[in-house]
Formats: structure tokens, sequence, C-alpha cells
């Protein structure tokens, strides 16, 4: 959700200021918000047939750029291994991760999941307290046309260049 983590960023910097600048951070981020997008660097399933058995919230946030943030910060590999297993309770799998999590939470790629997951699912970051309702959630949206209703209509991306690696 660049357009999302913009808004943050925008936010912040109006919030050090007084006046009528909410509400022209406003008027500015919905102006953004209407440009299409070229996303010429994407990991995503190639097609939306892919999508089946890929509905696990842990298995698919931790197949790459997460899971080495966490690693970096202490994680076993092999406990990584456990937490992407969707065999597993997704609150159990959660508890391996959740103090290594704590480390990365304000790295690029968790700050990135966390404004995504508040703009997709309605839920306040990944936290022990949502990772049940996440899961529900992600699972109910894995269906044909959730990943246009994001990339076209949220996100308003007109192309996204597919790199083929998927996980």
């Amino acid at each position: 959700m660049v357009i999302s983590f913009t808004g943050s960023l925008l936010q912040q910097s109006v919030d050090m200021d007084s006046g009528n600048e909410m509400e022209e951070y406003e008027e500015i981020l919905d102006y953004v918000r209407q440009i299409p997008v070229i996303d010429t660097h994407e990991h995503l399933v190639h097609s939306e047939d892919l999508l089946q058995g890929r509905d696990d919230v842990l298995q698919e946030f931790l197949i790459h750029y997460m899971s080495s943030d966490l690693i970096s910060s202490g994680l076993d590999p092999e406990v990584l291994a456990i937490a992407r297993d969707s065999e597993r309770d997704v609150v159990y799998r959660w508890k391996l991760i959740e103090d290594y999590w704590e480390f990365c939470r304000h790295t690029g790629y968790a700050r990135a999941l966390d404004d995504s997951i508040r703009e997709i699912y309605g839920i306040d970051g990944i936290r022990g307290s949502t990772i049940e309702e996440l899961g529900k959630k992600f699972r109910e949206a894995n269906r044909p046309g959730h990943m246009r209703e994001i990339l076209k209509d949220l996100c308003n991306i007109e192309l996204a260049i597919i790199d083929p690696w998927t996980g």
C-alpha cells in the first residue's frame, strides 16, 4: 500500500503544523489516490487460479521479505518453518514469532504489511490480539476478484509487472 504508506508519511509532516493543514493534506491525498499507478516490480501469483490453497495468512506473509527480517532479528529458520505450517493453529504459530515481530515491526516490510492490513481488512495491524480475526478475513477474501479489488480498485494500479518468483 504505497499510497497508504505515503499517506502516513504525509500525515506525520502535517501533524507538526497548525491551522488548515489537515484539510490541505486530505485534498492532496485525495488527488494522489486518483493518479493511476504503473507497478514495475511485483511478487504476486500469476493467476488467481494459483490462489487455491494459499489462504493462510502467516504462510503468505512469511514467504520472503518479512521472513528475512525475522531471521535477521534472531528467529531460528526451523521455527520459521513451523510458523509457515498452515496445518498448525495460527495462534500457536504467531506466538512462535511474536517476539521477533516486535523487533521488526518498524521495518519497511512490516510497516507495509500493517498498513495493508489496515486498508484491506480494517484490522489495526498484526498482533496477538488480531491474528485470529486477520486469519479468518484473509481466508474469506481469498476468492476470485480479490486481487483485482486490491490492485485496481484500492491501489489504482493500472499495470503491474510481475517478477516470476512467487514463493
